[in-house]
């Protein structure tokens, strides 16, 4: 998880934006009713996040403030997978022959597996 906040007390806070952020280590009284957003937002690995500073004593913090939807979209890719490769489906309990689960891998991967949708038929059902 990388940042350009650097929390130190040897230098003055300083705004570098978007290069680099010097921010003293702690808050002071003023940091509650007065941190503003400094630049656009980003995402770090599951969240997305933007960086607030106060402009009073400098102190800034890296504020996180929802899920990222394509992490979201990546574990439920990642469940479907886990599920096809268990047996189990995503629409019910039944045995499937190897080539059904194959199928069921490789949609997956591809993202078409949804529930029910995109599945294969078996000629024996």
């Amino acid at each position: 998880m990388d940042t350009i906040i650097e929390y130190r007390t040897d230098v003055p806070p300083a705004n570098d934006y978007p290069r680099r952020i010097v921010s003293p280590p702690a808050p002071s009284a003023c940091c509650l009713a007065q941190m503003v957003q400094v630049g656009p937002g980003g995402i770090d690995a599951h969240w997305r996040f933007h960086y607030k500073r106060c402009p009073v004593c400098g102190y800034t913090v890296r504020w996180f403030y929802a899920p990222s939807l394509l992490a979201v979209f990546e574990t439920g890719r990642e469940i479907r997978i886990a599920l096809a490769e268990m047996n189990l489906g995503t629409d019910g309990r039944r045995r499937r022959t190897r080539s059904q689960l194959e199928a069921d891998r490789q949609m997956a991967r591809r993202g078409l597996l949804r529930r029910g949708r995109g599945r294969p038929m078996s000629s024996a059902a």
